[in-house]
This record gives structure tokens, C-alpha cells and sequence, in this order.
């Protein structure tokens, strides 16, 4: 068989390996779509990059690849706490493989920020935007038990923070700040959970993060 005729058989298949390759990677970035940063989220605080994709050391280990590489994905159903992620799935996004780690629930298995209650800045980071119905703020009880995976009966079920946006579309690849009220009676270990409920389909993002209150 002549050199030529080996390298006519040889590029159509480097071709569809190229292809899949470039397929895999636009599908990676059009799954993007936010994640809180600022106080950072436990998904966040286990990437392996900043939010201006550079490399950092993360400070929670052992999350899987979904928190590791893109913890932007956190998606599943709007309208917590009458729909979304069912209970023990609420970190994970309903029990998303790739993130199903982030549903382990201890006193001690995630970095916890430091937080003063009162005012506070909350800062959700978009890689993709969406139409907005509304960003919504939870908290867990006084007294939740923290070493049980995270249900509806942890949460104080009437948001401490949100904002309806009713349909408008938020930039991309910017910060979305949110000043919120942490509650003065809570104190220690705590979690909080971040929604953001899209407008125009039936998800919604989540983010939980894990934070030490004092007041």
C-alpha cells in the first residue's frame, strides 16, 4: 500500500478523534453557568482554579471531578423548598454523580469561613447567564444536626436574603453581588444554601457553603 494511500486512510480517523476532543471540551464550557466566590462556596473551595481560571490550591480535598474542574454545574430543579434537590442530595444538586461527594455531611469534612452575622456580601460568579426569576438565601436551624446529610428540616425554609429579578438577564463573567442580612442568633458551625432560580426553564443553581458565624 503506497504512503499515500496510508495517509488517506490515516487522517479521517485522526479527524473524528479531533472532533471528539473539541465536542467534549464545548460541551465542558457550555455547562458552565455560576457559582458563589465570594464567601467562597464548598464546591468552590474545592476547585483547582480561580474564578479567572487560575490555578489555586484547594481547601476542601477529595470532592470528585464535578466540584474539582467545573463547580459551576451544580443544577437540577427550581422552587426550593417545594421542589429541587430531593432531602440528602441538596449539596450535590440532587445527586449529580460527579458531585455527589459534596452530600457528605460532618462536623469536620469542609473548610468552614469565618463570618460575622449582620451584613454581609455574598458573591455569585457567572460563567453563563440565564433569564432570572429570583437569588434566594437559606440557612440552617439553631441546633441542625451536622453530621447528618443536609434535608429541608436543617433549613430555616423562609429565606434570610433574595432578590426577584423577574426575568431580567444578568451579564456574563461578572460578579453579582447580594448584601444580606446573616441572622445575630445564630452562631458556629452553619450552612447556607445559595439558589438561583432561572426564568424562562425549570432549574434552578445551587451552592451551599460552609461557614463558622460569630457575631
Amino acid at each position: 500500500m503506497s504512503e499515500v494511500i496510508m495517509k488517506n486512510l490515516i487522517i479521517p480517523l485522526i479527524y473524528p478523534s479531533i472532533l471528539g476532543t473539541v465536542l467534549t471540551l464545548f460541551s465542558f464550557y457550555a455547562s458552565a453557568h455560576g457559582y458563589i466566590r465570594m464567601p467562597e462556596s464548598r464546591a468552590y473551595l474545592c476547585s483547582f482554579n480561580d474564578y479567572l481560571k487560575e490555578p489555586k490550591t484547594p481547601l476542601n480535598n477529595d470532592c470528585g471531578l464535578g466540584p474539582e474542574y467545573e463547580p459551576q454545574s451544580i443544577e437540577t430543579q427550581k422552587g426550593f423548598p417545594e421542589s429541587g434537590p430531593p432531602d440528602g442530595l441538596i449539596a450535590s444538586g440532587g445527586g449529580i454523580e460527579r458531585f455527589s461527594p459534596l452530600d457528605v455531611q460532618t462536623p469536620t469534612r469542609w473548610h468552614k469561613i469565618d463570618m460575622k452575622t449582620g451584613l454581609n456580601t455574598f458573591t455569585w460568579y457567572l460563567t453563563m447567564a440565564h433569564a432570572t426569576d429570583n437569588w434566594r438565601f437559606f440557612i440552617t436551624k439553631n441546633g441542625w444536626d451536622q453530621s447528618a446529610p443536609l434535608t429541608r428540616s436543617a433549613f430555616e425554609l423562609t429565606p434570610f436574603c433574595q432578590r426577584d429579578d423577574h426575568g431580567a438577564m444578568p451579564l456574563i463573567e461578572v460578579d453579582i453581588n447580594f448584601i444580606c442580612d446573616v441572622p445575630a442568633d445564630h452562631e458556629g458551625y452553619h450552612v447556607i444554601l445559595a439558589t438561583w432560580d432561572v426564568d424562562n426553564t425549570q432549574n434552578a443553581f445551587y451552592q451551599v457553603i460552609d461557614v463558622n458565624l460569630s457575631n
